[in-house]
């Protein structure tokens, strides 16, 4: 298999009206995908619009969505790229790694399990390579459509990469490199024109409070954009809008949504926050619905509902309380006893349950994280 960085280059937008919109990180959540394209009042057509990758796998619509963004594709100025989940459909297409993708599809959810649920097949009773070969039979545009998607788009005022580049000029050695590259903006890289990146959740990269919003460090001139849309259950499809020298940024999310009835102000805060990366604990001590846990890595030892713990780890959470408005919106997370956790601004942290109007409906689903290839 040619391993090589493929490279699109973008024409310059000449309509003064026109924006470029990227998102990245979409996986499968159709539904997200379109609230957020509304928000952007996004004219099809018009603006260019630039998906940076794993477009599908671990949501509830991937195929759905392959098909909408195809056919988007097909009809305006929407250019993709590959990102590395969606390189399970190369798997397929070559019978690559057949192990590796037998053990990935059966254990999330997936865009070629959804295309067996449509043929009635499952790999579980099947060689790989024939079930492969059925999937190629039936669904050969969508496949060739991911496989065929390139490594880096080239503007002529930006770069975007899934996950990183190694450099302006050959971008990588190996597509690998600029599809799973973790930590991009932990690099000691720099750039002339900004480079746009998802893939690593932005909430990775801070350890005090959460937050989802895109990140740009002018230093190294890199947007972090990846909100950890369906890979974290606080998690948001993000939106990062380019027309001239403006940028702005849009967000969407599909959680329950609560009003704040009464200011809140928890003052002055020494906040911390658990991340996927170092999410190792050990328990010390248990009461209640809640744990006393130490982590090294934050050289701390602190109580934790036990609905954060799995497996010796703590991830997503933060002791942080959040101020609020009486009036305001907030998305609802997680619901422990007289507490909520909430989301306010693309940020994470804890409200009083009386201070809101909740739905009567609670999601405490769990949350995942991206694979590698």
């Amino acid at each position: 298999m040619n391993r090589s960085v493929v490279v699109h280059a973008l024409p310059e937008l000449t309509d003064p009206e026109a924006r470029e919109i990227v998102i990245s990180d979409i996986h499968g959540n159709l539904a997200v995908y379109q609230q957020l394209l509304k928000k952007c009042r996004y004219r099809h057509g018009v603006d260019r619009l630039i998906l940076a990758g794993d477009l599908v796998e671990k949501g509830p619509e991937n195929l759905a969505l392959l098909r909408f963004v195809m056919e988007q594709v097909r009809t305006g100025n929407v250019w993709c790229l590959m990102g590395n989940c969606d390189f399970t459909a190369k798997n397929v297409l070559f019978s690559y790694r057949l192990p590796f993708l037998r053990s990935v599809i059966t254990s999330r959810q997936s865009l070629i399990m959804e295309m067996a649920e449509a043929l009635g097949i499952d790999p579980a009773g099947m060689e790989m390579d024939e079930f492969c070969h059925r999937i190629r039979q039936a669904f050969l545009p969508e496949l060739q459509f991911l496989a065929d998607l390139p490594h880096v788009l080239v503007s002529p005022d930006r770069i975007y990469a899934h996950a990183a580049i190694m450099d302006e000029e050959h971008f990588g050695s190996d597509f690998r490199e600029v599809m799973t590259t973790p930590f991009f903006l932990h690099t000691d890289k720099q750039f002339s024109k900004p480079v746009v990146v998802g893939h690593m959740p932005v909430s990775e990269y801070r350890n005090r409070v959460i937050d989802f919003s895109p990140v740009f460090d002018p230093a190294r001139n890199i947007w972090s954009i990846d909100g950890g849309n369906v890979v974290k259950r606080s998690g948001q499809l993000n939106a990062v809008i380019f027309q001239g020298r403006n940028v702005t940024t849009v967000s969407a999310d599909d959680l329950e949504q609560a009003v704040v009835l009464k200011d809140t102000d928890p003052g002055v805060q020494i906040p911390f926050a658990m991340s996927w990366n170092h999410r190792d604990i050990s328990v010390l001590d248990h009461a209640g619905e809640q744990s006393l846990v130490h982590s090294d890595w934050l050289r701390r030892s602190f109580w934790v509902p036990d609905a954060f713990l799995q497996s010796g780890s703590v991830s997503e959470y933060t002791n942080y309380r959040m101020p609020a408005q009486a009036g305001e919106r907030v998305s609802v997370v997680l619901r422990c006893q007289d507490q909520v956790l909430v989301k306010h601004n693309s940020i994470l942290g804890w409200m009083e349950a009386e201070a809101l109007a909740l739905p009567e409906s609670e999601d405490n689903d769990t949350e995942q994280e991206p694979d590698g290839m």
